[in-house]
């Protein structure tokens, strides 16, 4: 047998042998497209969930997992389950990892509270609302009133006059910052004590209430309704006992 024969036959093998290795890689890829595509394929069978909770359960979240798991390993809708997990008012983020071949990571970040937020909500440390069942609500966070959208603006204002308080040589807490309809700003002391700041001049008319404070601390502050601060260089004390001082 010559030479030029033998190579042309060994060439046809060559050339058979890749059709045949390609046809049988073609049919195990569709036969594997169609065995993964099978939602039961692969199921999941093991939910790890990791984060420091106040106000969560492991439990419920891991129910909360498993009622939104749809298919196996590869169909898993992640961004389902995570969404599922974000109606929960205490969730603040989730993060939601597939680990092979049958286990799913979820690490939940929990909100924190900062403040309350009318009589039913409450902000948390970015001034977002949410609104979780009302017995998980904490009593002892102050208490922020305003129109809709002002969440951040009072949180900020609550922080601002909290951080001055503190600075004064006594102590003195505050319980509540409102800003009604008309955009006028006031807040209650933990004593009790009503500050009227008014619609302007916030920062003047609040350094002047820091300024007269300690002239009424400790002995006369308990007896204080009302502090009214809504005059251009004075201000109006009302008493508990109905005897009142302006000061101009």
């Amino acid at each position: 047998m010559s030479k030029t024969k033998q190579i042309t036959k060994k060439s046809n093998f060559s050339d058979s042998f890749g059709i045949c290795f390609l046809m049988i890689f073609i049919i195990i890829c569709i036969y594997s497209g169609e065995y993964l595509s099978n939602p039961n394929v692969l199921p999941i069978k093991y939910i790890k969930v990791e984060g420091e909770f106040s106000n969560l359960s492991n439990t419920e979240l891991k129910d909360t997992v498993e009622k939104n798991i749809r298919g196996g390993f590869f169909h898993l809708n992640v961004n389902e389950v995570r969404m599922a997990l974000l109606d929960i008012p205490w969730v603040r983020e989730v993060s939601i990892k597939r680990i092979w071949p049958d286990s799913l990571k979820v690490i939940v970040s929990e909100q924190d509270a900062s403040a309350r937020w009318g009589d039913f909500g409450l902000l948390n440390h970015s001034g977002e609302y949410f609104s979780p069942n009302i017995e998980s609500i904490p009593n002892d966070l102050p208490i922020l009133f305003g129109p809709d959208n002002s969440e951040v603006k009072l949180l900020e204002k609550f922080r601002t006059i909290q951080n001055a308080l503190q600075s004064l040589p006594f102590r003195l807490g505050i319980v509540s910052v409102t800003l009604n309809n008309r955009r006028s700003w006031s807040f209650v002391l933990k004593n009790g004590v009503t500050v009227i700041i008014g619609r302007y001049a916030f920062e003047d008319r609040f350094n002047r209430f820091l300024k007269i404070i300690p002239t009424f601390f400790p002995d006369q502050i308990n007896e204080i309704k009302s502090i009214d601060l809504r005059y251009s260089n004075g201000l109006s004390v009302f008493w508990k006992n109905k005897f009142n001082i302006s000061s101009n």
